[in-house]
């Protein structure tokens, strides 16, 4: 058999598992969000004291349906697993910004931890929202903020970690790389576990947080 009649079908064969492969890669976290800019919304001392407080108390509880009409429980005693609260403000660019973030870190605590979304709007409004920006966790509406201020969220991207037993392990003020890598470590704090490496990728390195919930500046 001549090289060229081997040479020509291993070529082929070549191309098309790396189109195949390109294909099924997943798509780049570049999402054009430029972090160099100083955050819209720095988290200031007074917001880190603030959510400070909320440290060991008996999370608020809430019972309720879904944008999808699942039932779902915002902590309260004996939760399967550890569960960490995302407040949404709906329009909010800095929400939107977060939410792929906050898709692979869910993604990375799947089956130990469980993560729950809370958006400002009504049913029909969050469920665009799921389904414009890709939740893979539930999202809950709260159009009255009854949830919101219950937590103590005054801007989105606030987010809290609750305990097995319901309580809050730490209310956090909004993002950064470091904010992330503390909420991987204390969610493997609470599972017992050694801490798995999370990669923050796009995250700011300056801590911010989002709109303000209310028609607050």
């Amino acid at each position: 058999m001549h090289i060229k009649q081997v040479a020509l079908p291993l070529g082929i064969a070549f191309f098309c598992v790396g189109v195949v492969l390109y294909l099924s890669a997943e798509p780049s976290q570049d999402l054009g969000i430029d972090f160099n800019q100083p955050p819209k919304h720095p988290v200031t001392e007074e917001m880190v004291r603030n959510a400070s407080t909320m440290a060991r108390k008996p999370a608020p509880a809430f019972s309720l349906a879904d944008v999808k009409g699942e039932p779902q429980r915002i902590s309260g005693a004996a939760l399967d697993r550890p569960q960490l609260v995302l407040f949404i403000l709906d329009t909010c660019p800095c929400s939107i910004d977060a939410q792929p973030l906050f898709n692979k870190f869910s993604k990375h605590w799947a089956g130990k931890a469980d993560f729950i979304g809370v958006i400002n709007t009504d049913a029909k409004k969050g469920r665009a929202w799921s389904s414009d920006y890709r939740a893979i966790f539930p999202i809950v509406p709260d159009p009255k903020l009854e949830i919101i201020r219950a937590y103590h969220a005054q801007q989105s991207v606030y987010s809290a970690l609750v305990s097995r037993d319901g309580g809050i392990v730490k209310l956090w003020p909004g993002y950064s790389s470091d904010m992330l890598q503390e909420m991987n470590k204390l969610i493997a704090t609470e599972l017992g576990e050694p801490v798995r490496p999370f990669d923050t990728q796009y995250a700011p390195k300056e801590k911010t947080s989002g709109c303000y919930f209310g028609g607050n500046p």
